[in-house]
């Protein structure tokens, strides 16, 4: 049944094409070995190739050795394998977040040294359930509640994004696979592994379709993101911080707020929450002066709108 599923998504989600060079991205856990499994079975149906990589985070004293068991792993099927090590100061304030920063950015090293051209990840059904339920609690919007993609611009693909965790590990148990369980998917101080552990069973007690739903959710916002972006004007030159508000000001409300924050994340690198983007919308039609923090700032001036940057105000970050 997984088989079937992989198949399917790769054909239908457009995941791979003949004569792809695939490095699959192993960390060793259920997931992610299955995965590697899966994709073996279907290199030649697919018309793909494959390679295999593992990253060591070095956060824990056996991580070298869950390593060196991928790439046994991976050797017992043929594939070849490549590893990385990275490091990540623990007292980071994030450290999953810096932890997958780095990961990303060995594994596309990886991908070019062997010459692939797609990197596929082991995230599930439940993966994207967990992330649209993440964002919702965080005040998402349209954008964030698309979760995660099947297939990213920079090449990343997901091929187990239509399968089930648990049927996921059915399969690399029923088929002994040489897979590690990481502890700090047991810990509650990230907040992934409360949403999973606390938050989705009790949602599954209301409702035995949740993780179905979320996705549903995920897959519509994706399709009116991609509408909303085909229909957004084009903006000003890069560079360019004025524009003539009347412009704006006569797009519909989405189309109005989507142009104002790629705008704004453009020029500044912020990322513009929805109270600062409701205030510069209200410059469009009358004076004022917005404070977006870390300096940058946007007032009405003329018949346009001005953003502007000063360092002494890099402290304010509250809309007026």
């Amino acid at each position: 049944m997984l088989t079937s599923t992989v198949r399917r998504t790769l054909r239908e989600r457009a995941l791979v094409e003949a004569g792809d060079h695939v490095l699959v991205a192993c960390s060793g856990g259920p997931d992610s070995t299955a995965l590697l499994h899966v994709l073996h079975r279907l290199r030649a149906d697919s018309g793909v190739t494959l390679c295999a990589a593992s990253i060591d985070h070095a956060l824990r004293a056996e991580s070298g050795s869950e390593v060196a068991q991928v790439g046994n792993f991976a050797g017992a099927l043929g594939i070849p394998f490549r590893s990385a090590r990275i490091q990540v100061a623990k007292e980071e304030a994030s450290i999953q977040a810096r932890a997958r920063e780095l990961r990303y950015q060995a594994l596309h090293d990886i991908a070019r040294e062997m010459k692939a051209t797609r990197i596929a990840v082991g995230h599930t059904q439940d993966d994207q359930a967990e992330t649209v339920l993440s964002r919702m609690l965080r005040g998402a919007g349209l954008r964030g509640l698309s979760g995660i993609e099947a297939r990213r611009a920079d090449g990343v693909i997901r091929p187990l994004f239509d399968c089930r965790r648990a049927d996921v590990l059915a399969y690399a148990e029923e088929r002994s696979l040489p897979f590690i369980e990481d502890p700090s998917n047991h810990q509650r101080a990230y907040e992934r592994v409360r949403i999973r552990h606390e938050v989705m069973p009790t949602l599954f007690e209301e409702d035995a379709r949740v993780v179905e739903h979320l996705c549903a959710i995920a897959d519509e916002a994706a399709e009116l993101n991609a509408a909303l972006d085909a229909e957004v004007p084009e903006l000003p030159a890069s560079g360019d911080r004025s524009f003539v508000a009347d412009r704006v000001a006569r797009l519909a409300p989405p189309l109005r707020v989507r142009w104002l924050r790629l705008w704004l994340a453009r020029e500044t690198g912020l990322t513009p929450t929805r109270s600062h983007l409701t205030e510069v919308g209200r410059l469009l039609t009358a004076p004022g002066e917005v404070l977006l923090g870390s300096g940058w700032s946007i007032r009405r001036d003329g018949d346009g709108l001005l953003l502007e940057y000063r360092e002494h105000r890099r402290t304010r970050s509250t809309p007026l």
